[in-house]
């Protein structure tokens, strides 16, 4: 095997391993002999960590371009509307009676069984569905709320 062919295929072990794995021993003691292969080694690892650097780049508060996008976005969408419980309410209040008046006014208890089994599935989808379309409110107050558990606070 000629020089040039071990150099390529130390470099394409050295390639083919992941970021931060465990070089290999027969790659360590090539790159401790081989100088060119040891330059590669270096500069690939410098080019890795200046791409993984975020670009930054400066744009003045003033920018024309900056206030015409301000300007075209419409800031009546981005206020959030407030929850309004009167729906929920009264679908809640009106399953209630429902399931009340069918309880009194029911004698078998076959019938009633089945009755119940149905309303609690139709509870558990009523829940999840208040809680699917409130999910922002549900979100920030947890996210606003404290925490703590024997005696820490988070």
């Amino acid at each position: 095997m000629t020089d040039t062919n071990k150099c390529e295929e130390i470099m394409d072990t050295f390639l083919a391993l992941d970021k931060d794995e465990h070089i290999p021993l027969k790659v360590s003691l090539h790159l401790l002999a081989c100088s060119s292969c040891r330059t590669q080694v270096r500069l690939l690892t410098k080019a890795e960590h200046l791409a993984a650097v975020p670009l930054y780049q400066s744009v003045s508060e003033t920018d024309s371009t900056i206030e015409s996008v301000l300007k075209k976005i419409n800031t009546s969408s981005a206020t959030p509307n407030p929850i309004s419980l009167r729906g929920w309410v009264v679908a809640g209040i009106l399953m209630v009676l429902l399931m009340l008046c069918f309880g009194l006014y029911t004698s078998t208890e076959e019938l009633k069984i089945a009755f119940y089994l149905v309303f609690a599935l139709i509870i558990t989808i009523y829940c999840a569905m208040f809680i699917g379309c409130n999910i922002d409110f549900f979100i920030k107050k947890i996210n606003t709320s404290d925490f703590s558990v024997q005696g820490l606070s988070f």
